[in-house]
């Protein structure tokens, strides 16, 4: 049995224009682009929850040109 891996909570700004708020942020989002990209079976999962593949690997119909 498989168990959930507790997230950290994530600290709380006032002023997101800090330089605070702004680091965690950057790390907040490299954390993120190291999970999605660890493998192409990640990555390819991420496209089709986030609706931009389909099941088929194609570009959904909101993403073609």
């Amino acid at each position: 049995m498989r168990t959930k891996k507790k997230s950290v909570a994530a600290p709380r700004f006032a002023d997101l224009n800090t330089p605070e708020a702004a680091e965690h942020f950057r790390k907040v989002v490299a954390e993120f682009g190291k999970k999605v990209t660890r493998s192409r079976a990640a990555a390819r999962k991420f496209m089709i929850e986030t609706g931009i593949w389909d099941k088929s690997g194609r570009l959904t119909k909101t993403y073609r040109s």
